[in-house]
């Protein structure tokens, strides 16, 4: 059984950038990237693939922390982002009868598409994310809470580093090529 959660944010940045000149920056995935992911973690594993290994966290009293393999690519003015493949270090011998992915897409849109409060001449960043597990259809009544409490932790977490590090890594870009 397929358990699965959605979110959609935007990122107003300061000041207000052009759609293209925010294409451009996304056009590089390792610059949002280091600004969606602790650059210290995060490695070039091959042309557009990553390896990622995130600090532990808790959900529900178990100690977790992923190992992930992402393909990032730009591609008709979206910046692509999907997971390989991953392992979680603490699931034990739920690990085998777990599987984890993540989809999202990273788009620049103009001021007047997006939210209140955008310059009208700017533009600011979209993020979608999918978060997903599959698990045997009789273990939905024993993990499915923890695992849905899991998946709405990581869009959290997600949609944070879109407003904190995200947000920063392109200004700080921006400024700098201006």
């Amino acid at each position: 059984m397929r358990l699965e959660q959605r979110r959609l944010c935007r990122v107003v940045l300061e000041p207000p950038a052009s759609p293209e000149r925010l294409a451009e920056f996304l056009s590089r995935p390792i610059r949002p990237l280091r600004g969606l992911l602790h650059p210290d973690r995060l490695q070039r594993s091959g042309p557009g693939h990553y390896s990622y290994i995130s600090r532990p966290y808790g959900v529900a009293g178990w100690t977790l922390r992923p190992h992930v393999r992402l393909e990032a690519r730009w591609q008709e003015g979206v910046l692509h982002l999907r997971q390989l493949d991953s392992w979680v270090e603490g699931l034990g011998e739920w690990q085998q009868k777990l599987q984890f992915g993540l989809e999202a897409q990273l788009t620049p849109v103009a001021a007047g598409n997006g939210p209140v409060g955008a310059a009208a001449s700017g533009a600011c960043l979209q993020a979608e994310a999918l978060v997903w597990a599959e698990l045997p259809a009789a273990a939905v009544l024993v993990a499915g809470p923890v695992l849905n409490a899991g998946l709405q932790q990581l869009l959290d977490r997600l949609e944070r580093r879109c407003h904190h590090g995200l947000r920063r890594r392109a200004e700080s870009w921006l400024a700098r090529a201006a």
